[in-house]
């Protein structure tokens, strides 16, 4: 028996899926404390409730999943509108340095993913689903990026990806952690004086200034609604004029592109934009998207990639920790603040920017003394620029392959 949704009732059930997981996780706390999006749960839930129907040959879905590509532009659009050059600029050298060392650290998950798919005879563009796609990326990526792959020969892409992203999601939880409390004891930076005095500082605590939450005027709401609608709009142009170069990327370039110009535009001639209410829509779209592309995930392609797999993304925890601890660790200051913000990259760069926090707020907590630095610098860099890196250098790997390049 198929049984095959329509558009309304595919949304309908991602918003069940959604709903079902997020009680689990409030429910479940594992789920809850490595960060588990609910909607990553629940799909699972139920694509694990699909393969038991197509294996038992009982039954099967299909999806109207035309809606699905305007949540995931949508939300890479509230992405873009976080990215002001103002906030960057204040956050000094510390962010520069951050985002060259995480996107070397990019380039090194895929090529260590393609090498050992291309080891096992497969695709190498799978090898990139199980690399900086999904972990620097997590699930929002591995949703948007992985079908670009699967288009071009990558079968079985999507679920790879969302695959070693939650995996990735709970690895960055456990390994990011120890990492810090590691360098903090052999280094002994605790007896160490915070900052050397001769260096010019910047202020961060003054810089990550949490804003008081509020009830949102529903005239607020629509404008930040109307805003997004207009940076997609705007993007469609942006995407359109990338195509004309031959490139291959992501949909929802052109929109988070646009989001950024507007933004920072914004800023300059001082007309409002609705930031606080472009959030609210941002989890929103996002919640929606990745619950109806994990419900529709074939988790049975995964059986004839499981060894290569495993292989890749043990290979991937163990480079990413020998990277934070030795690099990192030294590029950002060898300073208490610089072992937090190791536990944080390791946290965004194998899981999600929400891990990253999660684990640097363990850190800080354990030894009882805060580092604004790294608060403020981790999730500027994991949180959005990485974004930004990965729509260019992701595609510019694809296109390598494609081109018998890479």
């Amino acid at each position: 028996m198929v049984v095959s949704l329509n558009l309304i009732q595919s949304v309908f059930l991602g918003v069940l899926v959604f709903l079902m997981g997020n009680a689990i996780v409030k429910r479940v706390p594992f789920l809850e404390k490595y960060c588990i999006p609910a909607p990553v749960v629940g799909g699972l839930i139920f694509s694990i409730f699909h393969l038991i129907g197509v294996q038992s040959g009982a039954y099967s879905f299909t999806f109207d999943m035309a809606l699905k590509d305007f949540f995931m532009i949508a939300f890479f659009c509230t992405i873009g509108f976080s990215a002001s050059l103002r906030i960057i600029k204040a956050g000094g050298i510390a962010i520069a340095i951050l985002f060259v060392i995480s996107s070397v650290m990019l380039v090194i998950q895929n090529l260590w993913g393609i090498t050992i798919a291309r080891a096992f005879g497969l695709n190498p563009l799978l090898g990139m689903c199980a690399g900086s796609i999904s972990l620097m990326g997590g699930v929002g990526s591995s949703a948007a990026f992985a079908p670009i792959m699967e288009q071009n020969g990558a079968a079985g892409g999507l679920t790879v990806a969302i695959t070693s992203a939650t995996f990735g999601l709970v690895m960055g939880g456990l390994v990011s952690g120890p990492i810090a409390k590691r360098l903090i004891e052999k280094h002994r930076l605790m007896t160490r004086q915070e900052s050397d005095s001769t260096k010019p500082q910047v202020d961060y605590s003054a810089l990550a200034v949490e804003e008081e939450v509020k009830s949102v005027p529903t005239e607020h709401l629509h404008m930040g609604f109307f805003q997004i609608v207009i940076a997609m709009g705007f993007g469609t142009l942006i995407s359109k004029a990338i195509e004309m170069t031959g490139m291959v990327f992501p949909a929802y370039v052109g929109a988070i592109f646009a989001a950024a110009i507007i933004l920072n535009s914004s800023e300059k001639l001082g007309i409002r934009i609705y930031t606080k209410e472009i959030e609210v829509f941002g989890s929103l779209f996002l919640n929606v998207f990745l619950a109806m592309t994990i419900m529709s995930l074939e988790i049975w392609k995964l059986v004839e990639v499981a060894i290569p797999l495993i292989i890749i993304l043990i290979g991937q925890v163990i480079l990413l920790a020998l990277y934070a601890y030795f690099i990192v660790y030294r590029a950002v200051g060898r300073d208490y603040d610089a072992a937090v913000m190791s536990a944080g990259f390791y946290g965004y760069a194998m899981g999600a920017t929400p891990n990253a926090m999660a684990s640097m707020s363990a850190v800080v907590s354990h030894f009882d003394r805060p580092s604004p630095k790294a608060f403020f610098t981790v999730p500027i860099v994991g949180g959005f620029l990485m974004d930004f890196a990965m729509a260019v250098l992701i595609m510019t790997h694809m296109n390598l392959i494609l081109q018998g390049v890479l």
